[in-house]
């Protein structure tokens, strides 16, 4: 935590507004974070707000300093994608002031936030699977050793669609990563033909790690999508230009930016001690079908 002496801004009144918006966000070279980012900057430009970008890293202290506004000038409202973070740090802000969260980390909580169902989209990349005539279908994503929330949610839409298509439930199918990244994402791959486990399909838990994947496909010989079908999810701009191009589930960005600063502007504009409702909205996605899942 930052040394208390430290200066914490807090927002300015309403009739003061700086058109600055911080954003806090986990990791700015996971290419989901960086695209997101970038159409928020968009968005709000055509909003007339700035938005101030701080890199958590997903660090509890960082994000909590971020919430009660150490280090920032003022702003008028902050966008939160946690990942630490927690209902108790947020509700003992020591600036507090109009906030929109982001993802699925703080699901229930007395603060506006704006999500994906991650557990759906996990859901329909397998289904995906199974409706080109994958059978044993493998995830590649679990984060037991670095816990993530959407690593969880992902698992366990992948689980229940197994259950409820009649899949191969294999416990051999699923691999662990460290994170999500294309180096764990190829080694998961690589280990999991190592240990000759036999499978059709392979779900990632998201871009990145299925980029490795693929690598580690073509390393090994295995033809995509003829051998073994890959999907991701987040169909980030890179999926499109893979080798084969790489199915994913696309969450719909657009929604969710125009969303977080539709509620944040909201709240924004509202008079001091007004009794804003609390909302919780949930954003589609979609499966963008390209070759690597395209087999006959």
């Amino acid at each position: 935590m930052a040394d208390p002496s430290v200066a914490r801004t807090a927002p300015l009144p309403r009739h003061q507004r700086t058109g600055i918006v911080a954003l806090a966000v986990p990791n700015l070279e996971e290419p989901y974070f960086a695209e997101l980012t970038a159409l928020l900057v968009r968005r709000a430009d055509e909003r007339g707000l700035s938005i101030l970008i701080q890199q958590t890293e997903g660090d509890h202290d960082r994000e909590v300093d971020i919430a009660n506004g150490v280090g920032l000038p003022p702003t008028d409202g902050l966008i939160h994608i946690p990942r630490s973070l927690t209902v108790g740090d947020l509700t003992r802000r020591t600036s507090p002031g109009p906030l929109v969260l982001l993802g699925e980390h703080i699901l229930v909580s007395p603060f506006t936030h704006v999500t994906i169902d991650n557990r759906a989209a996990a859901h329909a990349a397998t289904a995906h699977l199974a409706s080109v005539g994958c059978r044993r279908v493998a995830f590649v994503g679990p984060r037991d050793a670095s816990p993530s929330d959407a690593a969880d949610r992902r698992h366990a839409g992948y689980r229940e669609a197994v259950a409820a298509l009649g899949l191969e439930a294999d416990p051999s199918l699923v691999a662990q990563v460290a994170s999500f990244t294309s180096a764990e994402g190829r080694r998961a791959m690589r280990d999991l033909l190592a240990a000759g486990v036999e499978l059709d399909g392979v779900v990632c838990s998201n871009d990145s790690v299925a980029f490795g994947v693929l690598a580690a496909l073509h390393e090994a010989g295995v033809a995509v999508p003829g051998d073994v079908a890959v999907i991701g999810i987040d169909d980030v701009r890179a999926s499109a230009y893979a080798t084969p191009p790489l199915s994913s589930v696309a969450p719909d960005n657009e929604g969710i930016v125009q969303a977080a600063l539709t509620e944040l502007e909201r709240q924004i504009a509202a008079p001091p001690g007004a009794d804003m409702p609390v909302r919780h909205l949930v954003v589609g996605a979609t499966v963008v079908a390209r070759a690597s899942t395209a087999r006959r």
